[in-house]
């Protein structure tokens, strides 16, 4: 006579489910992290360029 063990099955299909969520949840970290780097590094080059075009002097004939 075979015993079966639903408790384990659901274990390990739970599990496996499980793992898959935490897949998908590291995947949008990783996609939202590299989102955010970009946008800090755009805003850095807009303020720099901002900066540079600030300091700019207009060329005056004497």
């Amino acid at each position: 006579m075979q015993v079966h063990r639903p408790s384990i099955f659901i274990f390990f299909m739970v599990t496996a489910g499980s793992h898959e969520l935490e897949k998908d949840v590291v995947k949008k970290k990783i996609k939202n992290d590299g989102k955010a780097d970009t946008e800090s590094k755009i805003t850095i080059k807009k303020d720099a360029i901002q900066y540079s075009d600030e300091s700019i002097q207009p060329y005056e004939d004497e």
